[in-house]
Formats: C-alpha cells, structure tokens, sequence
C-alpha cells in the first residue's frame, strides 16, 4: 500500500541536548523573520492609533448630540412656559369678560357667552395637547439621551477591550523579537565555534553543515562511514565521530536525531530486506558509537531510518546517488 512507502523505521534514545548551528544563509532566514516581526508591530501600533481616533470622534459626536437634544428640550421648556404664561393672562381676560358678559342679561349676551365658553374649552384642549406634545418630547428626548450613553459606554467598553488586545499583541511581538534577536547571537556564535571545530573536516569534505528551517544538520556520506551493503562503521571515520561528538557537547541546549538514508538501488539480503532495515541500521550504528564511546547522554539521543524515500537529488546518476547515500546527524532545538 502508498502508506508503506513513507513509513520509517525509528529508534529513539533519549540523549542530552546538545547545540544548535548555523549557517550565514539561516542566519539572513532568521532576521528576515525578525523584520516581518517588526513590520507587524508597527501594523499593531497604527491600528492602536486609528482605534484611538475613531473612539475620541465617537465620543465628541454623542456628546455634541446629547448637548442638542438638552438644547431642544430647553427650547421646548421655555416655549411650554410662555404659552403657560399666555393662557393664564388670557383666561383671566375671558374670566373678566364672562363676569361683564353675565351683568347683562340679555339674549346676545347668552349666545356671546356660549361662544366664549367654547371658545374656552377648546383653547384649553389645545393647551393639553401642546402640553402633552412637550411631556412626549420630553420623554421621547430622554430615552434617546438614555440610549446613546448606553451606547456610548458600549462602544467606550469595546474600544478599551480592543486597545487592550492591540497592547497585549504589541507586547506579544516586542517578547519574540526580543527572542528572536537573542536565537540570532546564539546561532552566530554557535555556527562559528562548531565551523572552527570541525574545519579540517568539513575542508576535506568529509562533512557538511548545513541548515533547513529549524534544525542543523551535519552530513556524512556513507562512502565514508560504512562498506556497500554494510552498517559496520568504518574505523578511520570514528576520529571524525568523535570530534564532532567533541563540538556538539559544547552546546547541550537541543536533542539530536541521527537519520540514515540510502539511494534508490534496491537490497534483499537475509540482513538487510529492504533499504529501510539498511538505512535503520547504519543510523543506529551511529548512535551506538556516540552512545558508548562519547560523553552524550544516551536518554538525548534518536535514531530513524528513511531508506530511499527522502533524497536529495534525483538518483538519476551515480554522483547523484552517492550524495543520496548518507547519514545526517539532526541538531534538534527543545
């Protein structure tokens, strides 16, 4: 089945946690981050002003609004008092008139009565109506002013929870670029102390260092450490072991994982079945020689073996295989 082919075969051995290294091109990977870490934080704090803009303009024009409507219902208050004040002098003049008129006893002076009665009554109702006109007005105006405050404490509530996210992701990125300039000291001087120490190594290219992402990785073709079709490690290649177990003890802050991978040229032997048993056992030949014959600790130590499914070229040539035909010892951070 598909799934089979990505199967690998680990053996994981806990080991102290050693170094992390680095080349000048993670070196740049990791500033870059480190920029577009800056470029957010500058983002956070313009979206933090502009919050703060908008807040203080919603805030003048509620105020400015319920300053119009306290200006309305003062209108309405003063005009309600004069025509209060109106009513008063002018039924105190059709009270004066109904006294005169009733001194005479005349028929005319009945019907101008009547008319002044209705004319009374229906002044009076126009009184109650502007009057209860100016009691809904007030009432209308009074749930309004009430609404927008509760309004406005809402979006008061809103804006401070908004700032206080924009503050705390602020600080959030201030916190990892300040991690993220220390892990760039770190790697620097990690890179050149473990360049200087494996100098003549890495010169006769017996190993390469190199970085991908996250992790270091020091390379070992298998020509130099094992026979064809072998997991017994060469005896000349265990002074190179050694050494770079010598460098990586210098930085015990990372785990390390030791992955054996072959080219895509087929064995069947009783041993070895396929190129996974293979692959498996050279990394754990690897292993072992750190484990019993260096100072790591083996509880910090892994072992996986991929066989043929991670080149790095196209195994479409023998140089090509050659390079596909490796152990690469993983610098692994916690």
């Amino acid at each position: 089945m598909k799934f089979l082919k990505t199967v690998a075969i680990c053996f994981v051995i806990p080991f102290l946690a050693t170094g992390c290294v680095v080349t000048k091109q993670s070196y740049n990977q990791l500033l870059s981050e480190l920029t577009v870490a800056n470029q957010q934080n500058e983002a956070l704090e313009t979206d933090l002003l502009d919050t703060r803009t908008a807040n203080d303009k919603t805030i003048a024009e509620q105020k400015n609004r319920i300053t119009s409507l306290d200006r309305e219902i003062s209108d309405l208050n003063a005009k309600y008092e004069e025509d209060s004040a109106a009513n008063v002098a002018r039924q105190a003049e059709l009270s004066h008139s109904i006294d005169v008129l009733r001194d005479q006893s005349s028929e005319e002076t009945q019907n101008l009565l009547q008319q002044i009665v209705e004319l009374q009554e229906k002044y009076d109702a126009d009184m109650a109506a502007k009057t209860q006109t100016v009691s809904d007005l007030q009432s209308s105006h009074r749930i309004e002013v009430e609404a927008l405050n509760n309004r406005l404490d809402h979006e008061l509530q809103s804006n401070k929870l908004v700032v206080e996210r924009l503050l705390k992701e602020i600080e959030t990125l201030e916190a990892l670029k300040a991690e993220q300039e220390e892990a760039l000291n770190q790697l620097e001087t990690q890179t050149d102390q473990l360049e200087r120490e494996l100098k003549d190594e890495i010169e006769k290219g017996e190993i390469r260092l190199k970085r991908y992402k996250t992790k270091t990785i020091i390379n070992i073709d298998n020509s130099i450490l094992f026979d064809s079709g072998r997991a017994t490690l060469k005896k000349p290649v265990k002074t190179s072991l050694a050494k770079i177990a010598d460098a990586l003890i210098n930085f015990p802050e990372n785990n390390i994982q030791i992955e054996g991978h072959t080219d895509d040229v087929p064995i069947k032997t009783a041993k070895y079945p396929s190129n996974w048993e293979l692959s498996a056992a050279r990394a754990l030949a690897v292993l072992r020689f750190f484990s019993d014959n260096t100072d790591m600790d083996p509880r910090k130590l892994s072992g996986v073996g991929y066989g043929e499914y991670q080149p790095l070229v196209p195994n479409d040539t023998p140089e090509n295989r050659k390079l596909n035909r490796r152990v690469d010892i993983v610098i692994l951070p916690k």
